[in-house]
């Protein structure tokens, strides 16, 4: 295999030489020829593709490592910012349920030197059996033109009470399992 400076400046050279060859195609013969450059160009493109792929597969592969050394080196930081968060969070919801005990309302973000570390209520996630929820949907005109619940709008006519979905009628709502989640932790670091 040529070296690719080797490569190039052959390539340069005959592309000079149709620069400065006038050529028309006038007849078949021409024609044949145009096509046989064409493919000789062609042909010369894809020995450069491949010194391309030649020259980057080295340091594809060094990438690689690279990246896969950055994951394993950064292992150790991640599972320690993991342990001090977790403590940071521990130390919150004591301190929330320090304060709910003494009948005050509870304080859920404490600001610190490096950010704040607070409790952020989540919605609670709904477990939905579509197939029954539909059929309610249906049958109350919760639906949406494509024939699918219009889970916003009945969501918004309804309540949650003992882990079921309520509507304004006092029904429970069938297909729908109400799961309560805990507040999110959240740090903001400055």
């Amino acid at each position: 295999m040529k070296p690719l400076e080797a490569v190039l400046t052959e390539i340069e050279e005959q592309e000079q030489e149709v620069v400065y060859q006038p050529f028309r195609v006038t007849d078949l013969e021409t024609a044949a020829e145009a096509s046989r450059r064409i493919a000789y160009f062609d042909e010369k493109q894809k020995e450069i593709d491949s010194i391309i792929e030649t020259q980057i597969a080295p340091f594809l592969a060094k990438i690689e490592k690279i990246k896969d050394w950055g994951v394993e080196a950064k292992k150790e930081f991640v599972e320690k910012q993991q342990f001090y968060s977790d403590q940071l969070e521990f130390y919150l919801r004591e301190e929330v349920a320090k304060q709910v005990e003494a009948g005050k309302k509870p304080k859920k973000t404490i600001s610190l030197p490096h950010g704040k570390i607070s409790l952020k209520k989540q919605q609670p996630e709904f477990v939905k059996n579509e197939e029954e929820l539909f059929s309610y949907a249906k049958s109350t005109g919760f639906i949406k033109v494509k024939e699918s619940t219009d889970w916003a709008e009945l969501k918004k006519k309804c309540s949650v009470y003992d882990g079921k979905l309520i509507d304004e009628n006092g029904e429970v709502v069938p297909g729908v399992t109400v799961v309560e989640r805990n507040e999110k932790f959240e740090i903001k670091l400055d």
